[in-house]
């Protein structure tokens, strides 16, 4: 029987403390704590207007760091140019120099800031530094002159799948927690590499929160967020990993481009998720998705989303990455981690009022893929 399921129950919203009609300010702010097996992260994922994308994340605790008590606050910059190249710029402060406010979102991690207004605005600030020398997710930089001031304005309302906690376990001793917002408008100033620019685009951001590493909480899933036509989509369809016996949680949801929400799903009763097609990678060996099928129903509508033709455009090979010591425990536990992001072609196909639109578009995502196999 499968162990995993959004709390969205009356009893859930009252004993989490959660208002079930509104997203409120404080859910924002720090929500977790410094004990082994907890992590949080606020991530914002930029695609901005010359072709470039810039992926910023504030972290209490290091990927690594996950299952030691004690918080290594981190802030990762990750670009990629709009020829491809990738640049990597790590920070890494002492506990005694930061501040995470619980009630709203307001971080103060040595001179880098993330301040939020009830999921309406963010602002981050990203200075240079001294160089020193650090290695996360497996990528290294050195060099620390990288500078970001960027102002971001909520265009949809927030996405919050019923509590935003997803419980795993016979008690539901352990939990994932989620939400987003996926579209924003981003503008401001950034030096890489030494150039300095003003930019413009758009971004998606998202708050997570968890009591269990993801490479245990599941055995993958597929993260995506793409506009198209006129609508902007967000794909999270999660699998719970074999000792939960593989629940499924396919979030999705559809806004216009005036930033009505038209769709949300978040019950796996309504959805259907088929594997058309797959591929081996070459690196890794796996068995990995290549066209993913999803359909939706809900009252008097339908919804289709295929996900085909995938480019890999970033492999973290975790599981090759990892000491002899981490690779027994992995395998012990019958895990070969990776994460892969692609380039992708997708067709959307929204039923409604007898009538369907297709759109063709296409998307980069990313699948987390904890398991040996599918």
């Amino acid at each position: 029987m499968a162990q995993g399921r959004i709390m969205n129950r009356p009893a859930d919203y009252q004993k989490l403390g959660i208002n079930p009609d509104k997203v409120e300010n404080w859910e924002d702010g720090r929500r977790d704590n410094d004990e082994a097996g907890h992590a949080e992260v606020w991530y914002l994922d930029c695609s901005l207007d010359d072709g470039s994308t810039l992926i910023l994340g504030f972290r209490p605790k290091s990927t690594d760091q996950v299952e030691t008590k004690g918080d290594n606050p981190n802030v990762a910059i990750n670009y990629t140019s709009a020829d491809g190249q990738p640049f990597y710029d790590y920070r890494l402060y002492d506990v005694k120099d930061t501040y995470s406010s619980k009630d709203q979102l307001d971080l103060k991690w040595g001179p880098s800031t993330l301040v939020g207004d009830n999921w309406r605005n963010y602002d981050i600030h990203i200075e240079p530094e001294a160089d020193q020398e650090l290695v996360m997710e497996g990528k290294k930089s050195v060099e620390h002159k990288t500078a970001v001031d960027l102002h971001f304005e909520s265009q949809v309302e927030p996405f919050r799948p019923g509590s935003g906690y997803i419980a795993f376990g016979e008690n539901e001793e352990y939990y994932y927690n989620f939400i987003c917002v996926t579209s924003l408008t981003a503008s401001g100033e950034v030096t890489i590499n030494g150039e300095k620019k003003h930019v413009n685009g758009t971004a998606y951001y998202n708050h997570q929160w968890f009591n269990i590493h993801p490479s245990v909480a599941f055995h993958h899933w597929v993260w995506g967020r793409q506009n198209v036509g006129d609508y902007n989509v967000l794909i999270y369809d999660m699998v719970g990993g074999d000792r939960f016996g593989q629940p499924e949680i396919p979030l999705f949801t559809i806004d216009d481009s005036q930033g009505n929400r038209v769709f949300e799903n978040t019950s796996v009763d309504n959805a259907k998720v088929e594997i058309l097609d797959t591929y081996v990678q070459e690196e890794t060996g796996k068995v990995t998705p290549k066209t993913i099928h999803y359909t939706f129903t809900q009252d008097d509508m339908a919804v289709e989303y295929k996900i085909f033709d995938p480019k890999e455009i970033n492999l973290i090979n975790i599981y090759g990455m990892a000491s002899d010591e981490q690779k027994k425990q992995f395998d012990a536990m019958g895990l070969q981690p990776t994460y892969t992001r692609y380039l992708a072609s997708t067709e959307l196909k929204i039923t409604r009022d007898g009538k369907t639109e297709v759109i063709d578009g296409s998307m980069l995502y990313e699948i987390n893929y904890a398991a040996k196999e599918l």
